[in-house]
């Protein structure tokens, strides 16, 4: 199957789509769920970021130019790392946490993957891979950090008798650390047990509308689904590792 792009009927049917998130605008006034407002910017930004980022993608795409690729690679971990920092304001300063456990897992993933020869040295393959990693990664630092947290304040006085009773600083925090980490994991693991039965991901679902043929649709979507997951374990790892350092009981 050939697809070829109408750019009118593509327009007509982004116009019938968005027809949805009016109606769930609505409801969501009607019902006085307090998110209309939230969730119209929500929208209006992402058209506006995604059409922005289409455009400046394509040139990229001409280009082939690495330098711009990386370039966008660190833009977008900078304002994933600012995104999971609003999330965890219970951390002492953040950023300094989000920031490397993001780009670490995401760059350290795709680094070995490229010298092993699985993903090609392109910019077709690395900023859509590199964003879908990213993305999981954040969301991945944002979860542990906010578990971790909360496992340090309702175990405060567990981790006090341990530190009396000779602990380590991090042998008192360790169970709470696997505990935000393997909290953190449980939407990937369980999306990995049901991949193809219950979830079609978008990557295959995007190769296999755009004519490619469906076993290698399946290959490369494994291939990126290892990725975020082992993206995503770093930088959750990462993650509660410097937030230890953080911590103050007192």
């Amino acid at each position: 199957m050939e697809t070829v792009y109408d750019p009118v009927d593509g327009l007509v049917k982004l116009g019938l789509a968005s027809l949805l998130m009016v109606v769930l605008i609505l409801l969501s006034r009607v019902r006085n769920l307090g998110i209309d407002r939230e969730l119209s910017v929500a929208v209006v930004r992402a058209v506006v970021q995604l059409m922005i980022v289409v455009l400046i993608i394509a040139a990229v795409f001409q280009s082939q130019n690495l330098f711009f690729v990386l370039l966008i690679l660190a833009g977008m971990q900078g304002i994933a790392a600012a995104t999971s920092a609003k999330r965890a304001s219970e951390v002492k300063d953040p950023f300094r946490i989000t920031l490397p456990s993001i780009a670490s897992g995401t760059f350290v993933i795709m680094g070995v993957m490229i010298l092993v020869g699985v993903m090609p040295l392109e910019a077709e393959f690395l900023i859509p891979i590199g964003s879908m990693v990213t993305g999981a990664a954040m969301v991945t630092c944002s979860l542990s950090l906010d578990r971790f947290m909360r496992e340090m304040t309702t175990n405060r006085l567990r981790v006090e008798t341990a530190l009396s009773l000779g602990a380590t600083w991090s042998e008192a925090v360790e169970p709470y650390t696997r505990q935000g980490i393997r909290a953190s994991l449980i939407p990937s693991i369980d999306r990995l047990k049901t991949l193809g039965i219950v979830v079609l991901p978008g990557a295959m679902a995007g190769m296999i509308i755009g004519g490619v043929n469906p076993v290698w649709a399946a290959e490369y979507q494994l291939i990126i689904f290892f990725m975020i997951v082992g993206a995503e374990l770093i930088s959750a790892y990462i993650a509660t590792l410097l937030a230890q350092k953080t911590v103050s009981l007192y």
